[in-house]
């Protein structure tokens, strides 16, 4: 049976996996996680990537390279390096968390069916997305890649800072040279080509996408970061009209799934 992966183009995590996939020449097909009558896969927290290998489900894109790492070691998705591999690590987890949370978190709310954001969101994540750009542009000195090579963390990043690019709170030319010309770079490689023409394509067929466009999924980093920066208020407000979307609890949206266990 061929290795399955579970992908929306317009999961960043999911580009993620994919973009590592095809840049290693790793062989698999797509399928939707709707069709659970001819592809069984459940993630208890009704989040995609999700991967099928052999009977196994693989669930948290992390986990996933983790696991293709392991099958796969001639392939080096992560360095053997030791020091190389903690720094791509840091990028990865950085992208997993923080910046995911500050991207979607503005995001949202220009392709779901929301109430207008909260006032100064635009201006918190700029001030926040800064920082990281900070970092980026002082470990690009010297070199074109953050690890010295083309690595996972150019893949876990690039989904969310091209996307901080369009939504208008990406890097500054001006501030951040280094980084503009590292997401350039990113963009031109193959994969990178490939990941553009998969999310033009999602875009273009968007009104026939399955996707819940009146609830969020906020999950457990997007909520902190949105709470921290003063926005309690306006989250309470999307509970009390049942725009929210629930990973975990008696109502986790993962429930409405035939596979959750009764």
């Amino acid at each position: 049976m061929a290795m399955l992966l579970c992908y929306s183009a317009l999961s960043p995590f999911c580009r993620k996996v994919r973009m590592v996939m095809e840049h290693h020449e790793i062989a698999f097909e797509l399928f939707d996680s709707c069709d659970i009558a001819r592809y069984p896969a459940y993630n208890p927290r009704a989040e995609i990537p999700i991967l099928v290998h052999q009977g196994l489900t693989v669930v948290n894109s992390a986990d996933i390279l983790a696991y293709l790492d392991r099958l796969y070691p001639d392939r080096a998705i992560y360095p053997k390096n030791p020091r190389d591999w903690a720094l791509v690590r840091e990028w990865e987890r950085e992208a997993d968390t923080l910046i995911d949370a500050v991207v979607t978190d503005v995001a949202i709310y220009k392709w779901a069916d929301l109430p207008p954001p909260p006032t100064g969101l635009d201006v918190a994540a700029r001030r926040e997305l800064g920082h990281v750009f900070d970092r980026i542009e002082a470990q690009l000195d010297g070199q074109e890649w953050l690890a010295g090579t083309l690595s996972v963390a150019e893949f876990a990043l690039y989904p969310h800072l091209s996307a901080a690019q369009i939504l208008g709170i990406g890097a500054n030319i001006d501030r951040h040279p280094r980084v503009i010309a590292w997401l350039e770079r990113i963009a031109r490689t193959a994969v990178g080509r490939q990941d553009r023409r998969h999310v033009g394509a999602w875009w273009a067929d968007r009104a026939n996408a399955d996707v819940d466009t009146r609830r969020i999924n906020w999950g457990t980093h997007r909520l902190e970061w949105f709470l921290a920066n003063g926005f309690l208020d306006h989250f309470v407000e999307e509970v009390r009209q049942d725009r929210v979307l629930w990973s975990v609890g008696p109502n986790s949206n993962a429930r409405n799934n035939p596979l959750a266990p009764s």
